[in-house]
């Protein structure tokens, strides 16, 4: 399948090099049947991990599923937006999913630091470590080392949807441990699925904890 051609109105010149809005990107993918929207935040900024928000993203479109992860830092934010990093990963999560989705090459907008200087960009070709191959981890191995840190402290994970959106699991268990059953049956994700069973195999209530008449209520909403 051939390279999506941009509109002009679609992209924006930065340092010399062509860019796509974020708008630009959202009205090519409900042209292309946009059904959904779905974002999990798989690591929450944080001073132990240099306050590095990452997000995976799924979008679903009359092609199919895709996904793609999003990471922002103080580093790679424009100042306004350093305040708000989950956001803006959030954000950078999906530009990329819908840029798969609609086969658009160039990078967003929202993906970059404008105030930073760009590699390939008005003659910049060599990147801030002299040249050498980039450290940096592909999206697959990110992702695979926080679900792996996911299953070590599974009360540490943070829900992205439903009415416990933006808690932990552990605070989750001690509000309405029903809920981390029923993920511990049917969230769609399976490490989070994994994560869950074993937060109530690891917080099983001790023998004196029950309820002596073998009765508990249970509340639905």
């Amino acid at each position: 399948m051939s390279e999506h051609k941009l509109p002009a109105k679609f992209t924006k010149k930065i340092q010399g090099k062509d860019f796509v809005l974020f708008e630009g990107l959202l009205e090519m993918a409900h042209a292309e049947g946009l059904k959904r929207v779905e974002t999990q935040l798989l690591q929450a900024p944080h001073k132990d991990n240099g306050m590095l928000a990452i997000v995976r993203a799924v979008i679903e479109t009359d092609k199919g599923i895709f996904s793609a992860l999003g990471d922002a830092s103080p580093e790679s934010a424009e100042r306004p937006m350093q305040p708000h990093l989950v956001r803006l990963a959030d954000t950078r999560a999906i530009a990329r999913a819908i840029r798969i989705a609609v086969n658009v090459g160039i990078t967003a907008v929202e993906e970059i630091n404008e105030s930073e200087p760009i590699v390939g960009a008005n003659g910049n070709n060599h990147n801030s470590n002299g040249g050498k191959k980039s450290s940096r981890k592909s999206e697959k191995e990110v992702e695979t080392e926080v679900k792996s840190a996911w299953l070590e402290n599974p009360e540490t994970v943070v829900l992205s949807f439903g009415k416990h959106a933006d808690k932990t699991l552990g605070d989750v268990l001690a509000e309405d441990p029903t809920y981390i059953e029923w993920l511990a049956k049917e969230a769609y994700d399976y490490v989070l699925r994994t994560a869950a069973k074993k937060l109530l195999e690891t917080h099983t209530p001790e023998a004196g904890d029950l309820d002596p008449t073998g009765t508990a209520e249970m509340f639905f909403e």
